[in-house]
């Protein structure tokens, strides 16, 4: 009879498929997230956990694993899950974390807090420090080089780069292509135009995708914020959508 034999074969191919997505997310990093202010939690704000691979300090930090949590109070409690098969013994680990209001960056770590390896376990509890709201950080006369497109970190051999002159003036590269225009920027508030000039080079195929996606992300810009050597484009609804580090 083969209906029993396929239908035992059906079962271990669920058991199985099972075991194997367990087994791709198989870490969990648990804490806590805090400040020291004695003042209450915004309305709708969001408390945003990241693990960073941390190992090479002449390179931007790799992001790992990301959430964002509802938060109503602190201390919060996150619990952050990540693929383990990521992780290696020689290397370092940390995680880091932010809370925004809406598209304002509010509060956000300022030290490392290393976990899995090195000595280091699988919970970090944060102390965030208050992003000082006495004035916006110009951007310009900054380098900076991207590591995040919409929440995916760009693992591309050129990444995207960005510099801004004065007043808004602002060039760079999408990995392949040049781009240079004049963005609007006001307080936090920043856009860009719709066509800013650029270069038609024909692009490796992962350049090209990268550079559309960066590009693509540009137009969705409304805000930004600026911590250390930190830069972070949200768009409208306060997502962050462009990730960079500050270039030399």
């Amino acid at each position: 009879m083969p209906f029993p034999k396929l239908g035992q074969a059906i079962v271990v191919g669920a058991v199985a498929l099972t075991i194997l997505g367990s087994q791709s997310h198989a870490g969990t990093i648990t804490g806590t997230a805090t400040y020291r202010e004695r003042i209450a939690v915004a309305p709708d704000a969001t408390l945003y956990v990241e693990l960073q691979d941390i190992s090479l300090a002449d390179a931007p930090a790799v992001t790992l694993a990301s959430q964002r949590y509802a938060l109503t109070g602190v201390p919060a409690e996150y619990a952050l899950n990540y693929d383990d098969a990521l992780i290696q013994d020689g290397k370092t680990y940390a995680v880091r974390g932010s809370i925004y209001h809406g598209n304002k960056l509010l509060f956000t770590t300022d030290t490392v807090n290393p976990v899995l390896t090195r000595g280091g376990g699988d919970t970090a509890d944060l102390v965030l420090v208050k992003v000082s709201p006495k004035a916006t950080v110009s951007l310009d006369n900054t380098n900076w080089t991207a590591i995040g497109i919409n929440g995916d970190v760009v693992e591309a051999q050129r990444p995207p780069q960005i510099t801004f002159e004065q007043d808004g003036a602002f060039g760079g590269t999408g990995g392949c292509n040049r781009f240079s225009g004049q963005a609007e920027i006001s307080g936090d508030s920043l856009s860009f135009p719709d066509n800013m000039a650029a270069t038609l080079m024909a692009c490796p195929p992962e350049l090209e995708e990268v550079e559309d996606q960066f590009l693509a992300a540009l137009q969705t810009v409304t805000r930004y914020a600026v911590a250390g050597d930190s830069l972070v484009m949200l768009d409208a609804g306060g997502e962050p959508v462009l990730k960079f580090v500050r270039a030399e």
